[in-house]
């Protein structure tokens, strides 16, 4: 789960502004999965859910980005 909220959080900051598909996406090609099946899809979902609850990211209509100071 760590590994995973790194490779979301690293597409985030390198892209901010971008909509929770693109970083599924991103993280999925990085672990070397072909496709985003629905486990893979709630895992990596459940891992955004966690870093906005944590601090680390924040969702606006203007799509996530790396929260201030971090």
């Amino acid at each position: 789960m760590a590994e995973r909220q790194l490779v979301l959080r690293n597409v985030v900051d390198e892209g901010p502004g971008v909509y929770r598909e693109d970083p599924l996406w991103e993280a999925a090609r990085f672990f070397g999965w072909a496709r985003l099946g629905a486990d893979i899809r709630d895992a990596l979902t459940d891992d955004i859910d966690a870093l906005i609850a944590a601090g680390d990211l924040v969702e606006s209509e203007g799509g996530l980005m790396p929260a201030k100071g971090s």
